[in-house]
């Protein structure tokens, strides 16, 4: 079966969204103002204002606005795409505005094809926003663009990012949708973008500000740098199957053993898209340390990656490092083993940093992700105070409310985390109505207080556990500049 008969079926069979049929409705309405979006887009995000003299590959060029942006800033341009009508619409902006052009390829392929990447060579660039979780094979379709970037090559991505419980609510909306029949379907949709639209229509509403919800959907082709008008927006996102998500650090994590440096994330912090623009520089099996700003793990945002090996010495263990982290007043050196406190270190030696653990053996870390952090601690003592109806009990840090997350810093950018028996609850930043609701660890630092659920959702203040927080000076500072 060739890849057009392969992807009609998947279609026909409710397993795959008919994402070209969605790009084709809204090509008429590519225009130059649209265009130049797209540029300025993708021209900031590779921070450059050309790419004359470079390749750009296109994996799953969709529309094709993409590959033209960057025609536009005169790569050498690569498209394909799994589907057969993002191929045709990516192929009729080539001729509306490149017409017989020879710096400009669209093929159909896939990404899950070896033998068919392998035929491709290396790229300067190598694009794929939003496509390599609809593959069916994320892990796979991510592994396989690795080779396709040489070193001082830069890697563009973006992949849906993973919120549990909420986005695999999602994944049944998606399913539902794509079994139901074209009418049925029509319905559905509208009654889920109801839903969620609901809560902004009354609140515009309420405000008499109306006029400004309805620009936001006339108007919104002309922020959106996917040029997507909102309607066909929320069908791509509500139709978009197959459908697979990771965290940033999973992503980051994934390539920074490759050789690619971060070097750029804008991180959603909810529904859609985490954007990631790698350098490549080095070859496989090189690690690259990244910290990430908007991290949901606190060793991977402020912390000092620790590759290993590590050795087994009386009552703990030990590694080499380069160096660690400077100490302000107030903090200690800790290593964070998938985000679990191990304890408290110490420079044995130079060059050698001992971690003290009865618990602890190398074999219990090798592997894992593994960072130093220099941080303050602060224990949290209860009674905790049940804030809400279900989940969420609530902690007064007065002292710390110039670093909360809102109202104070107007961003999600509280250094602030929170551990349940030194393990860190997994979901900083969340809103009320998660925390409340859905539970598991999720928790935000607003104003003078600590919002939280434990992981289990049973109650803090009778389930025998110890809470305390972990904040860093460099946090203090960066949270301070905003």
């Amino acid at each position: 079966m060739n890849i057009a008969d392969q992807h009609k079926a998947e279609v026909d069979e409710g397993n795959r969204f008919a994402f070209g049929k969605n790009w084709a409705n809204f090509l008429s309405g590519i225009n130059e103002e649209r265009i130049a979006l797209a540029v300025k887009s993708l021209s900031s995000s590779l921070a450059t204002d050309s790419l004359v003299g470079k390749t750009f590959l296109d994996v799953g060029s969709g529309s094709g606005l993409f590959s033209l942006a960057a025609r536009r800033l005169g790569a050498q341009v690569f498209s394909f795409d799994y589907d057969s009508d993002s191929v045709r619409c990516t192929r009729e902006l080539r001729r509306r505005y490149f017409p017989d052009d020879l710096d400009w390829n669209v093929e159909q392929g896939s990404v899950l094809d070896k033998d068919y990447l392998g035929k491709l060579g290396t790229f300067d660039v190598v694009y794929s926003w939003g496509v390599l979780h609809h593959t069916g094979s994320m892990w796979e379709a991510l592994a396989n663009v690795k080779p396709l970037v040489p070193v001082g090559g830069q890697l563009f991505i973006a992949i849906y990012n993973d919120q549990g419980e909420i986005t695999d609510k999602w994944d049944t909306v998606k399913r539902r949708y794509n079994e139901l029949p074209t009418p049925l379907a029509f319905v559905y949709a509208l009654s889920i973008i109801g839903r969620e639209e609901y809560p902004a229509v009354v609140s515009n509403l309420r405000n008499g500000t109306f006029n400004q919800y309805v620009r936001s959907w006339r108007d919104y082709a002309k922020i959106s740098t996917r040029g997507m008008n909102r309607w066909y927006d929320w069908i791509d996102w509500i139709g978009g199957l197959p459908y697979e998500r990771a965290t940033i650090e999973e992503i980051v994590d994934f390539y920074s053993v490759d050789g690619f440096r971060l070097t750029k994330t804008f991180d959603c912090s909810g529904y859609g898209c985490n954007e990631f623009v790698f350098s490549r520089d080095a070859l496989s099996g090189t690690v690259i340390d990244t910290p990430i700003k908007g991290a949901n793990t606190f060793g991977r945002r402020f912390g000092y990656r620790v590759v290993g090996p590590f050795a087994d010495v009386e009552n703990g263990l030990s590694v080499s490092v380069k160096a660690l982290p400077p100490l302000q007043d107030g903090e200690s050196h800790f290593l964070l083993s998938n985000s679990r406190i191990v304890s408290e270190t110490r420079l044995d030696q130079p060059g050698i940093c001992v971690f003290p653990s009865d618990r602890t053996r190398a074999a219990d870390v090798e592997g894992k992700a593994n960072f130093v952090v220099a941080a303050e601690t602060i224990e949290l003592h209860g009674p905790f105070t049940r804030t809400w109806r279900r989940n969420m009990w609530q902690a007064d840090i007065p002292h710390l409310a110039s670093l909360a997350d809102y109202p104070f810093g107007g961003e999600r950018v509280s250094p602030v985390f929170i551990f349940e028996d030194g393990q860190q609850l997994p979901t900083p930043h969340s809103m009320h109505a998660d925390i409340d609701g859905l539970g598991k660890g999720r928790f935000a630092h607003w104003g003078e207080h600590i919002f939280f659920s434990t992981s289990d959702n049973s109650d803090p203040n009778t389930n025998g556990r110890s809470y305390r927080l972990l904040l860093t000076h460099a946090g203090h500072q960066a949270s301070a500049a905003k």
